[in-house]
């Protein structure tokens, strides 16, 4: 899973691209151009690219996923909101570095890239995306969730429980509140992270079944045995937890 990003504008920022292409593909464009410049360079072994190997490179990644968007007009979103920046200087073609941010956080960022766009393609393969906008939303969590963007989950779900009604609101903000448990506990908040997986197992509780084309109650089950786990290790937890028993939010169709 990839770590936190403590820069919560930079956070926020790379939030805000992922929920543009949770709405339209073609707004994809902007993360899989970042991911293709964090890719040249960790090839190149430097924090400078060449603008046109750039717009190549993403413009491969984008027939890949099936966006018809040109890697210039993606460039210009990272250019205006600084993720990255622009040096013409003393060379004949511009060149292109990371923003001061993107930067100082350089390894989190890029991995966090690289796990929205897992996360999207996850989506993408689908053949049929679901119409209803609970479904909707419980299916780009179960993405985002399985590839450890457990504060993206919080902000897709956010925005659909509190219009809901009867047992779909308060299974809504327990499985945000687990979601949020997972992402204090890799920020290093034990306490935050054992109260809140503990108020989700609750809201949830006897709520799960089988909803929205998951096997809600294997979850829970899976939520519960990571809880007694990090009880049982304490502030220890963040170095000896397994990782490896954060559940996954399986279709019942055995997809992720």
């Amino acid at each position: 899973m990839p770590p936190p990003i403590r820069n919560l504008e930079l956070r926020d920022r790379l939030c805000e691209l992922l929920g543009e292409a949770l709405e339209d593909q073609r707004r994809a464009a902007p993360l899989y151009l970042l991911r293709s410049f964090g890719r040249l360079v960790d090839e190149r072994e430097q924090a400078e690219v060449p603008q046109g190997a750039l717009i190549e490179a993403s413009e491969i990644a984008f027939l890949q996923v099936g966006i018809g968007v040109s890697g210039r007009e993606a460039l210009g979103e990272l250019l205006r909101g600084g993720l990255l920046e622009q040096n013409g200087e003393d060379v004949g073609e511009d060149r292109l570095t990371p923003g001061k941010a993107l930067l100082a956080e350089w390894s989190a960022a890029i991995s966090r890239t690289e796990a929205c766009c897992r996360a999207l393609e996850t989506l993408y393969r689908r053949p049929i995306r679901p119409t209803g906008e609970v479904e909707r939303a419980m299916d780009e969590a179960a993405c985002l969730f399985n590839e450890g963007l457990f504060f993206e989950v919080h902000e897709v779900l956010e925005a659909v429980w509190l219009k809901q009604e009867g047992d779909v609101r308060p299974l809504l903000q327990g499985l945000i509140q687990i979601a949020v448990g997972f992402h204090h506990l890799e920020n290093g908040n034990l306490n935050g992270a054992l109260s809140l997986l503990r108020e989700g197992r609750e809201k949830v509780k006897g709520l799960c079944r089988e909803r929205f084309g998951m096997n809600l109650d294997r979850f829970l089950e899976q939520a519960d045995e990571c809880l007694r786990s990090i009880e049982s290790l304490g502030s220890e937890a963040f170095d000896r937890f397994d990782r490896q028993m954060i559940p996954r939010m399986e279709r019942l169709h055995g997809e992720a």
